[in-house]
């Protein structure tokens, strides 16, 4: 990484302090496998010792400064009469408002992950701000706390001057081997690409591609294959129960683990440890040749192991029932003959048959045929752990919280009461089958296939307006009560807002809609995207030119800020980033020329904000755009 951009990083990061450590290590003492719990700084002091930061070895000596991410695994050894360090937990976060180009600078280069050791030369000052953080942290009250803060950050001066001075390497940590190194740890304990992702400071979706293309395998295929390698190891080498060889091996379900373990070893445990030469039919699975095994690489998501999904508890075995068997087939007997001659058969509890008069009895089914655009699919009459990717607000709006969803559709303010209790799977296949769904409803053509084998998958297109995509979720869930009752709520929310808006705004005058800010490119809008509360839902007029070059199937063009007179309105809304951004416009070259400016009819509004088209975020817009100009037309 290069130390400019490192320094521009640090530069920008909101720090929070989580601890600061002083300790002495004795020369028959070692630090094993400690996990760092956020990134940190070790300083030491005094001594020597021999440091391993996952895997890779460092020798320090007095005033060595070592660097750690999240995650890493700190090992202390070979210490030579003694050893005194200072460690120093942080976390380092982007704070908002922040620019895109920064943001992608950060989530490229990791610039707190990193790892570095070197030795500082102005140790004496930096020694003494660090006795001096030590001791203020040791004390109690806001105050103190706020001292450290401030020795910390130039702490961080003094140690970016050094790294800059000194050229020091900063590099990476190799994630795939943290994770692997994790696995081969921890692995008979509950390991999930989320807890991974938490603990190494990564995204889901990141760690996966990282690790799928180094290896050729997913996390969770690596983390079974481990699993089952030290299965084998006590199957042959102890005479421990089955319950107790899956429980150490993080299988707490017997039945799924002999599964599990047959479909990755081709036999099931018994028959593994009973071959006659199993000494020589056992191969451990070496890490280097992981990517190369072709054998080794299977399919976790598949219908083999479905119903570890699917259904809860253990997989019932073996189940006896109580009426005898004569008494069974007499019951089918009876049921053959009566449906070809139209009368209806109860059964009582011992087994006897009885024909009521004038009655019928009916199956009531737990599932039901719903027509999509992939064909008839089979799906739960009443779904309890619903999965969608780009509908959570639709469910939402019928009173339906999904399981599982991608965040980014979460994000809207319009949403965010409704978080709680939602998991995130971003684009993770793995993760929406943790979440066990019994429906799956997405609007991704290309992922179809994929979701329908983990569960019942209805595709609904992403085409659709607001309207139609509500009727659809309609018919799939039997929510027709409820989403014509919202509608009837939002049509009359709309049709008075409209009212509203009218009365400020005259039929003959226009409305257009800009994105981007004063000074640079402008994105401006038709009946679509951030346009589409404002045309659609508020019924306001676009000017003529707009109307002419917008595309209705690309309702929005690019454009520099000379022509922005061609097409602004008598009322003009940008969409800017709130949190950073607003602009003097009556005092920009362009801007101050449009009579919408001199009129002051010009409102900024948060384009984030208005990014978003479930029908709860719609619903918000059109309120917020009114209540703008309700405010503007009081103030007037």
């Amino acid at each position: 990484m290069n130390i400019d951009d490192h320094i521009l990083l640090w530069k920008a990061a909101s720090i929070q302090l989580f601890d600061i450590r002083y300790t002495r290590m004795q020369s028959d003492e070692q630090l094993s496998s400690y996990r760092v719990p956020a990134s940190g700084f070790l300083y030491a002091i005094k001594g020597k010792a021999k440091v391993l930061l996952d895997s890779k070895a460092y020798k320090i000596e007095n005033f060595y400064i070592v660097h750690v991410g999240k995650g890493s695994c700190l090992h202390i050894s070979a210490v030579e009469d003694s050893l005194e360090y200072y460690l120093i937990l942080y976390k380092a976060t982007l704070p908002l408002p922040h620019r895109k180009n920064l943001l992608a600078l950060w989530e490229r280069e990791k610039p707190f992950q990193l790892q570095y050791v070197f030795q500082i030369s102005n140790a004496l000052t930096l020694q003494e701000k660090i006795e001096t953080m030590h001791r203020e942290w040791l004390k109690q009250g806001n105050l103190a706390h706020f001292h450290v803060k401030a020795l910390f950050y130039q702490f961080i001066y003094e140690l970016l001057q050094q790294l800059h001075q000194q050229q020091v390497i900063v590099q990476q940590p190799d994630l795939v081997e943290q994770i692997q190194n994790y696995i081969e740890e921890y692995y008979n304990q509950p390991i999930t690409r989320e807890s991974l992702a938490q603990m190494l400071n990564y995204s889901v979706p990141y760690i996966a591609k990282q690790f799928k293309q180094k290896t050729g395998r997913s996390i969770i295929d690596y983390l079974i294959q481990i699993r089952i390698q030290k299965a084998q190891q006590l199957l042959l080498h102890t005479t421990s129960s089955l319950q107790e060889i899956a429980s150490s091996v993080g299988y707490e379900d017997v039945s799924y683990f002999i599964r599990i373990f047959k479909k990755y070893s081709g036999q099931t445990p018994m028959q593994f440890k009973q071959q006659p030469d199993k000494h020589k039919s056992y191969r451990p699975m070496y890490r280097l040749s992981l990517s190369n095994d072709k054998k080794w690489i299977r399919h976790y998501i598949d219908n083999d192991n479905y119903y570890q999904y699917k259904t809860k508890g253990d997989l019932s075995m073996n189940k006896k029932t109580k009426p005898s068997m004569m008494a069974t087939l007499l019951l089918c007997l009876t049921l053959l003959l009566s449906a070809c001659s139209g009368t209806a058969i109860t059964a009582s509890n011992n087994g006897e048959t009885k024909a009521p008069a004038n009655e019928s009895t009916e199956v009531q089914s737990t599932t039901k045929i719903v027509s999509t655009v992939k064909g008839d699919v089979e799906i739960p009459v009443d779904p309890e752990r619903i999965v969608t990717d780009y509908y959570p607000g639709f469910l939402l709006t019928m009173g339906i919280k999904p399981v599982g969803t991608q965040e980014l559709y979460m994000k809207s303010p319009y949403l965010k009461e409704h978080n709680e209790g939602i998991t995130y799977f971003e684009e993770s296949l793995e993760a929406v089958v943790d979440l066990k769904p019994d429906l799956i409803i997405t609007g991704d053509d290309k992922k179809y296939e994929e979701y329908a084998k983990i569960a019942p998958t209805v595709l609904i297109p992403v085409n659709l307006e607001m309207d139609a995509t509500l009727e659809e979720f309609s018919k799939i869930l039997d929510k027709e009560e409820e989403v014509k009752a919202w509608l009837d709520d939002y049509n009359q929310m709309v049709a008075k807002a409209r009212q509203t808006v009218q009365d400020i705004i005259g039929k003959d005058q226009t409305v257009t809609v800009f994105d981007g800010g004063a000074t640079k490119n402008i994105t401006l809008y038709g009946n679509g995207y951030t346009g589409r509360s404002f045309y659609d839902g508020l019924g306001l007029t676009p000017p003529a030119k707009v109307v002419e070059e917008i595309d209705p199937k690309k309702p929005w063009l690019e454009l520099s800020p000379e022509l922005l007179p061609n097409y602004a309105g008598d009322y003009i809304f940008v969409a800017v980033d709130k949190a950073t951004e607003t602009y003097d416009y009556k005092n920009e070259p362009v801007w101050k020329t449009l009579d919408a400016v001199q009129n002051d009819q010009i409102f900024e509004i948060d384009g984030w904000s208005f990014w978003f088209s479930d029908p709860i975020s719609i619903r918000g817009q059109i309120e917020e755009v009114t209540e703008i100009l309700v405010q503007h037309a009081k103030a007037k």
